[in-house]
């Protein structure tokens, strides 16, 4: 036979929620299903106006939820209720909004970053991604209205969502004059390393955005959040991010050490940029480097290509391209509707090591603090509400 919980027992699961519910650092969390959660926000704010148009309407008729036209029984004035005990009527009426916005909220499926080792061995391919920011990128791509940023993200989640279920171990980073992390380490987790890239911003640079009307954003190529003012950025130095690469690749082979399973094979960079960099002479080093530890790079190509689509023969930026398909790497371009899967089979045919990695464990779910929210929010509501409609009774 089941036992019913005591007071005690209660009272020590609503304290602790309570406490973890206080505790949580909100401005941390993340959230994967935005768009459910607010096609339900928005169904509940129409039903809660259709009910407040119901009753102004009822009360234009004049008529009341508690009489009914010539029902014989007399409705006393004394049995009216006054413009106060109004107010304490309505007033729970009006907090239940409350816990209808934290289940929104659980609705929206938010979750916590956090880490927790997990020591393991996993057959995987490791890739580090970049991505372009830098000012040119807030042109507008030629073939479309689109802001090159814009094109750059959208093929990169293309991308990112093809290798889904791969297995691929990746770092992310963004790059202008300098790189910037958005994934520092590599981790093997699909969906962070799609959120991430999806809030990740399109372009870097020094213009100071609050000098900028609202008529001149709306006139510009991408939205104002997803520009970043960043002082002494907004050039494209490839070579900077290139290094880091090297670092973070050298970095991660010494903490194999002792991993009996460990070969170097070959790895990957991927670069969603249109290519116009500044410090040619500085990459074809870096590239080098790269190479000599089975490092393949790859660029999906924001821009233009003269003629036929040929990747001997790119334009503008024909070094760089040049010297990533003498590095044993290809370019793809973004205009070319199988540039993706092209790309993504060139990845697919690097083949697998098993490496020890100490697994990261982001996602930590939290709808249930909005929940338990929720939940202790009627638990006061309720009650309140029956007391007030006691109290109003003449």
């Amino acid at each position: 036979m089941i036992r019913p919980p005591s007071f005690n027992e209660i009272w020590f699961f609503i304290e602790n929620g309570w406490h973890d519910f206080i505790n949580t650092d909100f401005n941390s969390l993340k959230y994967s299903e935005i768009d459910l959660a607010v096609k339900v926000g928005a169904v509940i704010a129409i039903l809660i106006l259709l009910k407040l148009l119901w009753n102004m309407l009822c009360k234009i008729l004049g008529r009341y939820k508690y009489s009914r036209m010539d029902s014989g029984h007399a409705i006393s004035p004394d049995s009216e209720r006054g413009l106060v005990a109004g107010f304490f009527l309505t007033l729970p009426k009006i907090a239940l909004i409350v816990p209808l916005a934290a289940i929104v909220f659980a609705i929206a499926n938010p979750f916590l970053a956090t880490t927790k080792e997990e020591k393991r061995y996993v057959e995987t391919r490791i890739r580090i991604d970049f991505r372009d920011v830098s000012g040119s990128m807030g042109q507008q791509f030629k073939q479309n209205s689109k802001s090159k940023g814009e094109i750059a993200m959208d093929a990169h989640l293309k991308f990112l969502e093809m290798r889904r279920g791969k297995n691929d171990r990746t770092a992310f980073w963004l790059f202008s004059d300098d790189p910037y992390p958005i994934q520092e380490s590599f981790i093997i987790d699909d969906e962070l390393s799609y959120l991430k890239a999806f809030d990740a911003p399109w372009e870097f640079g020094v213009m100071d955005e609050d000098l900028w009307t609202e008529e001149r954003w709306r006139a510009y190529t991408m939205p104002r959040s997803r520009y970043l003012q960043v002082d002494g950025q907004g050039g494209t130095k490839l070579s900077p991010a290139l290094k880091m690469a090297i670092r973070l690749f050298d970095s991660d082979e010494k903490k194999q050490k002792g991993n009996p399973y460990y070969r170097r094979g070959k790895r990957s960079i991927l670069i969603v940029t249109d290519a116009e960099v500044y410090d040619f002479n500085e990459t074809r080093l870096d590239f080098a480097e790269l190479s000599k530890r089975k490092v393949i790079p790859y660029i999906i190509f924001i821009g233009e290509l003269a003629g036929e689509q040929n990747l001997n023969q790119p334009t503008g930026t024909e070094g760089l391209l040049k010297e990533i398909i003498a590095r044993g790497g290809k370019f793809f371009p973004v205009s070319d509707e199988k540039a993706l899967d092209d790309a993504y089979r060139e990845i697919d045919k690097l083949e697998m090591v098993k490496v020890k990695v100490e697994r990261t464990i982001f996602k930590i779910p939290a709808f249930y603090k909005f929940i338990f929210f929720a939940v202790i929010s009627l638990m006061i509501i309720i009650p309140l509400g029956l007391f007030t409609e006691l109290l109003s009774y003449p």
